[in-house]
């Protein structure tokens, strides 16, 4: 029973639902499932943001009157390289462990909202749920209080292109190691109308990030034009005995995203403009994936190892180096230090300025 219309002349869709149904609230998106809609002038263009703001205020005040106490100011979710699964307090009672899986769920909807810079810290801590201990209460109050220090982060989204480095392409022959590889089309799409879309991908791995089982986390940011669309934070389901194997599990679920962004934004009749673009910080796996000579030595990490590369002879991908401190999926792989953690959340998040529903500018 909530709607929401984007549209040149949204009033050709609102007029015949108002002649049949009693609608409420009807005029520019203020607010909606817990996300404060705003809009802003971005480069001459009239954009919408998304933020969760009134959610944040009103979940952080439910905390605070739960736990009988202020939540504390942090500038970051998690400490510099924290392992909770390290620690060894006593397990909760039954009415604080009630309280740690609503702090859990509670962060989850704040990242569908859009809080990516949370979302490391979230997955880490949501694997304890089951049975959480006195200091993984703590780290789930500390990113609230990060929260409430922060609430106004959220993304604005337009139509503008993503600055990315600068990088070369190179006019490669794969047909002598994927003979025909190409892009299975979907048949029954629609005819693709307006501007060219580009989907920007930036993948990492954090090798043996989890003290307990040596797991590798991946952390794998897509953006469509200039505007971060997924965002996925999670332990590997194998044990990789490298860096190099790590990092090419975290492409291989990559290049499944961007598959399958690729399809449908297809089916939504938008045009796609050329391979989308693919950025790894681990050079070997850069040139391993990129060229048709290279070898592959572990052959337990053949299979994501040629998906890749099929992927970039069919032409469905680019990819491409970034260095370690400028790749953004970095905040989604470990707990990083304050300077870094800013910088990253910088690049993906804006902090939301001027009030609901009105037209104003922002600034990063």
């Amino acid at each position: 029973d909530d709607i929401l219309v984007f549209s040149k002349d949204t009033k050709k869709t609102i007029e015949p639902l108002e002649k049949i149904y009693h609608l409420q609230g009807v005029g520019t998106p203020e607010y909606y499932f817990g996300a404060d809609f705003q809009l802003h002038l971005k480069d001459g263009l009239e954009t919408i943001s998304v933020c969760a703001r009134t959610y944040i205020t009103n979940v952080v005040k439910r905390i605070e009157d739960l736990m009988g106490e202020t939540l504390k100011s942090f500038d970051t979710p998690m400490a510099t390289n924290d392992h909770p699964e390290s620690d060894e307090t006593c397990l909760l009672d039954n009415d604080d462990h009630s309280k740690y899986r609503m702090l859990i769920g509670s962060a989850q909807w704040a990242i569908i909202l859009g809080r990516i810079d949370i979302t490391y810290a979230t997955q880490t801590l949501a694997r304890f749920a089951a049975a959480p201990r006195e200091v993984h209460l703590k780290r789930a109050l500390r990113m609230f209080g990060y929260l409430k220090n922060y609430p106004k982060l959220g993304i604005i989204y337009s139509p503008g292109n993503l600055k990315t480095p600068k990088y070369t392409i190179a006019e490669i022959n794969w047909e002598e190691q994927y003979p025909g590889a190409h892009e299975e089309l979907p048949p029954d799409m629609p005819i693709a109308k307006g501007n060219n879309v580009s989907i920007t991908t930036f993948v990492d791995a954090d090798h043996a990030g989890d003290k307990s089982t040596r797991r590798s986390v991946s952390g794998i940011i897509l953006y469509v034009n200039d505007n971060p669309i997924k965002w996925y934070s999670k332990r590997q389901n194998t044990i990789e005995t490298s860096t190099y194997g790590a990092e090419l599990v975290a492409m291989r679920i990559a290049v499944e995203f961007i598959m399958e962004f690729r399809y449908k934004l297809r089916m939504m009749g938008m045009p796609l403009h050329g391979p989308s673009l693919l950025f790894c910080d681990n050079k070997g796996v850069v040139l391993n994936t990129t060229l048709p000579s290279s070898t592959l030595k572990k052959k337990h990490n053949a299979i994501a190892y040629h998906r890749v590369r099929e992927a970039v002879a069919a032409k469905v991908i680019q990819i491409h180096h970034i260095d370690g401190k400028e790749n953004v999926a970095d905040l989604l792989t470990k707990a990083l230090d304050g300077t870094i953690f800013r910088k990253h959340v910088n690049t993906c998040l804006q902090k939301i300025h001027g009030p609901l529903g009105g037209v104003s500018e922002s600034t990063t």
